[in-house]
């Protein structure tokens, strides 16, 4: 049986495949139906729709700088870790609840439908070993809600963590233009 640690502030978890083609047609109906359901409080959301791609992917390149050099996380020191690559199925579970939370106002690690990251990362088709979600808010860029995770000692664990080898992150706007930010990284289960 995997372990499973909930954290207070970053979770992380130790433990389908679809052409993304078709993946992003179906985000993309999704959103549409979104729009539609909600009265146009959705505004805007991630790289899936708006064509910032290399927006959200920036940060990976930000992830990887902060992992390449040993921090202290609350109290405990994480030696420097090897750097993380994009996957388009975090990317996704990522993207999934950032518009959710934006849809409906919430920031947790739950989604409005009660599902937790496990199941939303069995549902972006992502088979792990190990995962750790991040969530905030308020944050502008990609930069910014890297640097206020590397200050709680929670979301500086799932980012420090070794053992994850990728990752992917969306955010997504609110009607107040609120942006609502996941990033969840992973190890691949072969």
């Amino acid at each position: 049986m995997p372990e499973k640690i909930d954290l207070i502030a970053g979770v992380i978890y130790n433990e389908k495949i679809f052409s993304m083609t078709r993946v992003r047609k179906i985000i993309l109906i999704g959103i549409i139906a979104l729009c539609c359901g909600c009265g146009g409080s959705l505004i805007s959301s991630s790289w899936w729709d708006t064509g910032d791609d290399a927006y959200v992917k920036d940060i990976i390149g930000h992830l990887n700088q902060a992992r390449a050099k040993g921090r202290m996380c609350g109290t405990t020191y994480y030696k420097p870790a090897k750097p993380v690559t994009w996957n388009d199925r975090l990317g996704q579970a990522s993207l999934a609840h950032s518009l959710d939370m934006a849809r409906n106002g919430f920031l947790s690690h739950r989604g409005s439908d009660n599902s937790d990251p496990e199941e939303r990362l069995a549902k972006a088709g992502y088979r792990w070993t190990s995962y750790g979600e991040n969530v905030g808010q308020g944050y502008r860029s990609p930069d910014e809600a890297l640097r206020a995770w590397l200050k709680s000692e929670m979301h500086c664990k799932n980012i420090m963590t070794p053992a994850f080898a990728e990752a992917g992150a969306a955010y997504a706007k609110s009607k107040t233009l609120r942006m609502y930010w996941t990033l969840v990284l992973g190890k691949a289960k072969h």
